[in-house]
């Protein structure tokens, strides 16, 4: 009771510890440190403020606080380094590459299709063999048929690392390559009496006109059950797909007429007779220098027209003997009939070509090519004759020399011919005539 009068009163005075209540009131991140006559409020170390009110410290916000492989984390008041997914160490100043693929045994080869394993900073990478792809981590099987590997014509089925085309039905190939199998060909089920139609996979039967069914099986239409199908005054006849309206011997039916056969058309007579045709019928007589029924014609001895020595052939020709007649032929280099055969000019007709250095003249029958002076040869070809090889080309005291079809003479030195010495006292005595003339006037 003394003690508090004396506080009371100011003689005792002693200092109060604000902290003790309440923190002092300071946050409650705070550290409330006492003194003699009051506190002190004082953030505590990750937060900041005045220590009546006090905020966290995002110490994350430093991108250097933490190695650069690892993942800050902000806690109240502190922080947490960890490093990455593949990497070891504190996470603070260490951070170390994980080689999954030594240090984790089968980290890849528990997958299917896997290859090999590769290290990557941080992580791995699982390579894969064929038939398979790598997500990095595991292989998965690639799905082929997803990208339309086989044939337009073929069914794909994926397997495990691979895939299966098969051909379809009407196609043979190897699943990647199918090529239309054309059933028509070979084993088609169609009936002999319809025609077979090749598709793509497939085939078709269709019966041909005249057959009714569904192509594999087609039965004969009796056109003949249809009434008047044909005139009164012809007969229908079924065939197999058809039926014919028969007219009778000696005619056929055409477009509802009945036509005359020509028999003589389709030698129906012997070839040594003469056939003649008539409304239904026809007749055979065997021609000239043949005997028989027309049917059958027996050879006669023949007469050989050419031997008989008569002049029955023309001039210039030829007379060759045939069955119960003969033929007249002009004679080469002759042209004509069995009445007359002229001669050909062949070198007014440009028929021939004589060679260079000739002239073409015309023969009965032929022509000849001779050649010009100064040249000899054949018909084939003329060639220039050196004259001047022969003695007497030249008079003596002269040179020769040879032209194209002919040749040339030149006295020697000192000497001149007689068409010299012309020209000379003809020149000679035109002069005196013309001097005597100038000396007159």
């Amino acid at each position: 009771a003394l003690l508090k009068n004396n506080i009371k009163n100011g003689t005792n005075c002693q200092d109060i510890d604000e902290c003790k209540k309440e923190n002092g009131g300071c946050h409650a991140n705070a550290v409330c440190t006492n003194f003699e006559g009051g506190r002190q409020c004082q953030c505590k170390v990750g937060f900041r403020g005045n220590g009546f009110q006090c905020n966290d410290v995002d110490e994350c916000t430093n991108q250097r606080i933490c190695h650069w492989n690892a993942t800050c984390t902000n806690n109240p008041g502190s922080y947490v380094c960890t490093c990455n997914a593949g990497y070891k160490g504190n996470g603070n100043y260490l951070c170390l590459d994980i080689d999954e693929c030594s240090e984790t045994p089968h980290v890849c080869a528990s997958s299917l299709g896997y290859k090999g394993c590769k290290n990557l900073p941080g992580t791995y990478y699982c390579t894969c063999s064929n038939g398979f792809e790598s997500n990095g981590q595991s292989c998965v099987d690639i799905n082929e048929c997803a990208n339309n590997i086989c044939s337009l014509y073929a069914d794909c089925v994926n397997t495990m690392g691979s895939y299966r085309c098969t051909c379809d039905s009407g196609f043979v190939g190897n699943g990647l390559t199918c090529v239309d199998v054309n059933e028509c060909n070979e084993n088609n089920q169609c009936d002999s009496n319809a025609v077979c139609i090749n598709r793509l996979g497939s085939y078709e039967c269709s019966c041909q006109g005249g057959f009714l069914g569904d192509g594999r099986l087609c039965q004969d239409v009796d056109e003949c059950a249809t009434p008047n199908i044909c005139s009164s005054t012809t007969t229908c006849v079924n065939t197999p797909g058809s039926y014919y309206c028969d007219c009778g011997s000696g005619f056929i039916f055409n477009d509802s007429i009945c036509l005359d056969v020509d028999e003589c058309a389709v030698g129906r007579c012997s070839p040594f007779a003469n056939c003649t045709n008539s409304p239904g019928s026809f007749s055979c007589r065997c021609a000239a220098g043949f005997n028989g029924d027309g049917f059958t014609c027996t050879h006669c001895q023949d007469v050989d027209e050419c031997a008989t020595g008569r002049f029955i052939c023309p001039n210039n020709s030829t007379c060759s003997n045939t069955d119960g007649s003969y033929n007249c032929t002009c004679d080469p280099g002759f042209s004509g009939n069995s009445s007359f055969c002229s001669d050909v000019d062949e070198c007014s007709l440009g028929l021939v070509h004589c060679p260079d250095f000739s002239d073409c003249t015309n023969t009965a029958g032929s022509f000849v090519c001779e050649c010009w002076e100064g040249y000899r040869g054949n018909q084939s070809h003329c060639e220039d004759v050196d004259e001047c090889l022969e003695d007497s080309a030249c008079p003596e005291h002269s040179g020769c020399t040879n032209t194209n079809g002919g040749h040339v003479c030149q006295c020697d030195a000192g000497f001149s011919s007689e068409d010299d010495l012309a020209t000379f006292i003809q020149s000679h005595l035109m002069y005196q005539l013309i001097f005597t003339d100038v000396q007159l006037s």
